[in-house]
């Protein structure tokens, strides 16, 4: 996260990195967000429990360079293999490619009046989709295409109640479950297969970090534990 970015501001605060984007984000924006995502994964991050995509009106964009389908992708699948939970604030109306976006975050958080553009193959949503009609952040909440809508002048004091919520976890613990989750929604395993992977992760890998016997101590000493985030 030392590197320079031109288009994108990362702001690193207690366990956290937000990265500020544009609602109408640019070739170069989505390029520079690759690279941060990318960061992530180095072992200097093991102690990051959550990676905000704050998106909000007037942050730098180049509107002479609109962004390719294949930087959208791309992007989104930067952020979809990110290891920490990724929570995607939405605080005014989102562009197609910002739209986009959203599905890969695990959390997201929209202004009630937002206007975004669904596209999803859901039958709750099948006609939004289709015709790409524009609806607001309270409507998709309600579709379940989001987690939270609120007002506007809400949105900076719901993301901070999201953010403690998560820094009083292990981030190790936070990666297993984001993977746990993720094996849960593979499409090419059955149920009963995804329970598996589920139940083998949780023996070989989560039970063998450091975090887990902290929390079994924790539990029965009737303390608050003190995570180490291995």
């Amino acid at each position: 996260m030392q590197q320079a970015y031109q288009a994108i501001r990362i702001v690193s605060e207690a366990q956290t990195i937000r990265v500020g984007l544009s609602t109408d984000p640019d070739e170069l924006m989505l390029r520079e967000l690759c690279t941060a995502c990318s960061s992530l994964a180095s072992e200097a991050s093991s102690g990051i429990k959550a990676l905000v995509l704050d998106f909000k009106s007037g942050s730098q964009t180049n509107h002479a360079s609109a962004p390719s389908s294949v930087a959208v992708e791309m992007a989104c699948e930067a952020v979809r293999v990110v290891t920490q939970p990724v929570l995607a604030v939405a605080r005014d109306t989102l562009s197609p490619a910002a739209c986009k976006l959203l599905p890969a975050a695990d959390l997201t958080l929209v202004s009630e009046y937002a206007r975004l553009i669904i596209e999803d193959s859901g039958k709750a949503m099948q006609e939004d989709a289709m015709n790409r009609v524009p609806t607001t952040g309270a409507h998709a909440a309600r579709l379940g295409y989001v987690t939270w809508s609120v007002p506007a002048g809400d949105i900076s004091k719901e993301m901070e109640r999201i953010l403690n919520m998560l820094r009083e976890k292990s981030a190790v613990a936070l990666r297993y479950a984001k993977a746990a989750t993720r094996l849960g929604q593979t499409g090419q395993a059955t149920p009963l297969e995804a329970l598996q992977r589920i139940n083998s992760l949780y023996l070989d890998a989560v039970m063998q970090t450091e975090d887990a016997h902290e929390g079994l101590r924790a539990f029965l000493e009737k303390r608050k534990p003190q995570w180490k985030n291995k």
